[in-house]
């Protein structure tokens, strides 16, 4: 079931419910807290005066839109036509170097929604520093108007959790509109988008373009605009004598927004105090942060606070790095991080908060506000380093190793944000880049891996960072995929392997690490991608194996196995058979040329060539392929000895389920159970020691598990291991949509099978709706791959809406299916066409069963016999159900008063078969096989 957990001005939103004051009979559950929701800050807060001359790069700060908004034009319209399109649920991603104005488009953006009647809201993830749920309600959603939610910093978000805010979306219950505001659009998006395809939520997304690219605004424009807004704020006459820096037009630097109202800030002020303006991007900054320094040093000389300006420095460093910080949090960071000063620490954020405040005055409880805009303060960090080449700075040498006290011992809460903030400023100042963050992540490579995906996906695309740094955190690594690293390993793997291939010329060398790369692209759902890097790989090995390179042939067997996969999860089954087939026959002989070796990659070989086989419907040589995988299987496990390894036991578990599933096709029934059960053992063994490994196994030998029980007689224990089936891929699912949900639409799908005869008509449906939704997603994306399991779904739901009484519902399943055989039997085979001609016996059946809509039920009838009638002097068992599809059309005569006509289409079978009928009983026994040839029970 859906829960439904609206968004509620100052809640906090956890893993499944929502916490909030002053709401009653409101569920609170212990998950851990996700993001926080606020209404989104439609006002300009007020500004001293006294402040900003003190202060003035307080002007910068995107909360006071000081400068008047200026072009854009296309861009807000992209926006508007997003926002009023026909989705019930969309997302859009803003996207551009930091300074270029994301925030202030979606700022602007925001307030012209409010004014066109949208609710406005804006989501903090709770690693930036979450607010509390004690501020006032203001209302909630679901009033009928529509829903804007802003998400900035939207790279810096889980992966999973960003998922459940769009989730979160879609449970609202109307339109609602998700923007996104981020620097980069790297694979962290890429992923992100395809997960989104899988909830059928879409989503696009905007570059903002840099001002050259803007027609209706040009730099020397927005500077004077900016100036004479600034000139304004700081009571300074004359403006016009306040004329752009020379390099304005031709500096890269002044293509972003921000830089160009720093550089008009900067010479305003400069102005003011009858001073020469700076020179160059980086001299600005150097300039509005030493005005804050005199800021600093003001407030010590006037004893209005009591840490030393060198010391005050030190904690605007430390909150640029952490940003905002809950009380207890930033009290742990300044005794990790070390601030100069004798004072208490209590002392010393409170005299931080003096000259910034928390945002919303307090209300979130937080301290260590940071330096804005994010670019100012990134800057700071930088000029606190040496290295940096501007003369009018100072560095402090307490900041070199200042990120590396703060990474040290325990993990902080906000590590992430220090990783993420350290990245971006490296990323535009190379003396950062060598001497913090690359030592750093020499010394400690693991930091790469939990920054997470899309630092990592940043870090990795760092112009100059040494490939060596890169290769180091590659070895830590998990093997596998891994929800919140995806994108940034396969981001990670390009960058390597793009560097690796440019410096080697072997050829095993280069497969290896396009191989490499095509499962990390595998992992992320970069599904193209993969199968061109495999594919690439395939080619190498095929001309080494063709010129008798040494150990060439292994290694081509083993990439065969991988395109194999690659192919069978784009739809091209065909392709993939031919794939692991080859595997399997080159492993065959390299084992008799070199007896002892290749076992284990031979036994894996199998094992997939036993599948494809079983995809394409070859059951009798699936069975004898993974019987042999089996032997190999036992065999290595009992060499390992007592201690067997996971490595051994997880391969041995995974080919007994699908030996299983080929012996119960084979109507050895109760060795299939038998053999299902074993897979279970091994793999609940395996998941109690390493669940994030071995859960997704074990799901899939429960779902095996209950269907084989299903076969002999064991219901309950069928229910009882399909129930567990589903919760297990249901949590997987939450977090790796594309990977798992596939996997949980078959195991509902079974579980609506084991329900289905305990006449529990509601939940079956139910179970059957969600399954059939998840396919139909999937279907959207790869139909080639999931229409015929989409068709299938629809099949028992359509039976069992029918059972409830559900008619309407019933016929619309029906009439989807029939939609989908239909066009698979114009473009199949005699398969396809028997399958459609079973889903039309199935429909006759349950409307004959009934006594209802007899008419239809009699040309639907018809149209089965059709087709089965070719079919019946063909050898094969597809022809052997013509004589349960005229037993229906006959019956069906006979309900509508029309015996005659019903005796001559017996004698026609009857004649065609030589008098050789022997058909009758009660029509459940005709149910029964026709259900059989469909297969969804």
């Amino acid at each position: 079931m859906t829960v439904h957990r609206q968004w509620v001005e100052g809640a906090t939103i956890h893993g499944s419910v929502i916490q909030a004051r002053e709401i009653n009979s409101l569920h609170l559950g212990a998950e851990r807290p996700l993001y926080a929701v606020s209404a989104f800050p439609l006002t300009r807060p007020a500004i001293s005066d006294t402040w900003v001359r003190q202060q003035p790069a307080r002007l910068l700060d995107a909360r006071y839109a000081l400068v008047d908004f200026t072009g854009r034009h296309d861009e807000l319209a992209r926006l508007a036509a997003w926002r009023d399109g026909p989705e019930r649920v969309s997302a859009f991603l803003v996207h551009g170097p930091g300074g270029q104005g994301k925030s202030r488009i979606a700022e602007q953006f925001a307030r012209s929604s409010h004014v066109d009647g949208w609710r406005v809201f804006q989501a903090r993830h709770v690693t930036a520093g979450l607010l509390s749920p004690s501020v006032p309600i203001g209302g909630r959603v679901g009033d009928g108007a529509g829903v804007l939610m802003v998400v900035d910093y939207a790279e810096r978000w889980p992966t999973a959790d960003l998922i459940e805010l769009l989730l979160d979306a879609v449970r609202q219950g109307g339109r609602v509109r998700v923007l996104l505001v981020a620097r980069p659009r790297g694979t962290w998006w890429q992923h992100l988008v395809h997960r989104l395809g899988d909830f059928d939520i879409p989503a696009s997304d905007l570059a903002l373009p840099g001002l050259s690219d803007d027609a209706g605004v040009s730099s020397q424009t927005l500077f004077r605009t900016a100036r004479d807004c600034f000139a304004q704020a700081l009571g300074v006459r004359e403006a016009h004598a306040v004329v752009p820096p020379e390099g304005l037009s031709a500096d890269p630097e002044y293509r972003q927004v921000l830089a160009v109202h720093m550089a008009a800030l900067a010479a305003v002020d400069a102005h003011r105090r009858g001073r020469a303006a700076p020179d160059g991007a980086a001299a600005v900054s150097a300039y509005l942060l030493a005005r804050e320094r005199a800021h600093w040093e003001t407030l010590h000389g006037n004893a209005r606070v009591r840490i030393t300006p060198h010391a005050f420095g030190q904690v605007v460093y430390t909150a640029a790095m952490t940003s905002a910080l809950s009380y207890r949090e930033a009290l742990a960071v300044l005794s990790r991080i070390g601030v100069g000063s004798g004072e208490h620490a209590d002392q010393i954020l409170k005299d931080h908060a003096l000259s910034y405040p928390a945002d919303g005055g307090g209300i979130g409880g937080t301290v260590l506000e940071p330096l804005y805009p994010d670019r100012l303060a990134e800057d700071f960090l930088a000029l606190s380093v040496a290295g940096h080449g501007i003369d009018d700075f100072a560095p402090d040498p307490w900041a070199l190793d200042a990120p590396r006290r703060l990474l040290d011992g325990d993990a902080l809460p906000c590590r992430r944000r220090v990783l993420a903030t350290l990245v971006a400023t490296a990323a535009r100042w190379p003396h950062v880049r060598e001497a913090q963050l690359g030592p750093l992540l020499r010394e400690r490579p693991e930091l790469g891996v939990a920054a997470g995906g899309a630092t990592l996906a940043t870090l990795s695309e760092i112009a100059g960072l040494d490939p060596e740094v890169l290769e180091g955190i590659e070895a830590h690594l998990p093997d596998g995929p891994h929800t919140d690293l995806n994108s940034g390993a396969a981001a990670l793997a390009q960058r390597l392997a793009d560097h690796r291939l440019g410096r080697t010329q072997d050829p095993e060398e280069q497969a290896r690490l396009l191989n490499a790369l095509a499962q990390r692209q595998s992992h992320a759902g970069l599904h193209d991608q993969a199968l061109k890097s495999g594919r690439r790989a395939m080619a190498i090995r095929r001309g080494m194996s063709t010129a008798h390179t040494d150990a060439a042939e292994p290694s081509f067997a083993v990439v065969l196995c991988d395109v194999g996969v690659y192919l069978a999860k784009d739809g091209q089954f065909a392709d993939a058979l031919a794939a692991t087939g080859q595997a399997v026959r080159l492993l065959r002989r390299l084992g008799d040329e070199q007896p002892g070796r290749h076992a284990d990659a031979l036994a894996l070989a199998l094992s997939n060539y036993a599948a494809d086989l079983a995809t394409e419907g070859q059951w009798a040589q699936a069975l004898d392929i993974v019987q042999e995988a089996v032997e190999i299987r036992r065999r290595l496990v009992v060499e390992a000895g007592p201690d067997v390894p996971a490595a051994q036991r997880a391969p041995l578990a995974a080919t007994l389920a699908n030996l299983a599933i080929c012996l119960s096709h084979a109507g050895r029934r109760e060795e299939a159970h038998t053999a299902a059960q074993e897979a279970v053992a091994i793999q609940r063994d395996l998941a109690r020691t390493n669940p994030h490994t071995h859960e997704p196994a074990l799901a899939s030998a429960l779902v095996n598990l209950s269907r084989r029980s299903t076969h002999v007689s064991r219901p309950a224990q069928a229910r009882e291991a399909a129930r567990e089936a589903v919760a297990v891929l249901r949590r997987l699912a939450e977090v790796s949509p594309a990977a798992y949900e596939e996997d949980l639409a078959a195991a509902l799908l079974n579980l609506g099978a084991c329900l289905a005869p305990l006449n529990h008509r509601a939940e079956t449906c139910q179970v059957l709706e969600e399954t059939a939704a998840i396919r139909r997603r999937l279907a959207k994306r790869h139909p080639r791959q999931y229409e015929p399991a989409l068709a299938a779904s629809l099949e028992s739901l359509g039976l069992e809406a029918f059972r409830a009484g559900q008619h309407s519902r019933a016929h619309l399943a029906w009439s989807e299916a029939i939609d989908l055989r239909g066009r698979f039997a114009a473009t199949g085979g005699d398969r396809e066409r028997a399958d459609l001609a079973g889903l039309l016996c199935t429909i006759t059946w349950m409307r004959l069963a009934q006594g209802r809509e007899l008419s239809h039920a009699l040309a639907t009838i018809e149209e089965a016999v059709a087709l089965l009638w070719p079919l019946a002097s063909r050898p094969g068992r597809l022809g052997a159900r013509l004589p349960e599809a005229v037993d229906l059309h006959a019956r069906t005569l006979t309900a509508l008063n029309r015996p005659d006509e019903a005796k001559d289409v017996r004698r026609r079978l009857m004649r065609f078969q030589s008098g050789d009928l022997e058909r009758g009983g009660d029509p459940a026994g005709t149910t029964h096989g026709v259900g059989d040839w469909n297969g969804p029970w």
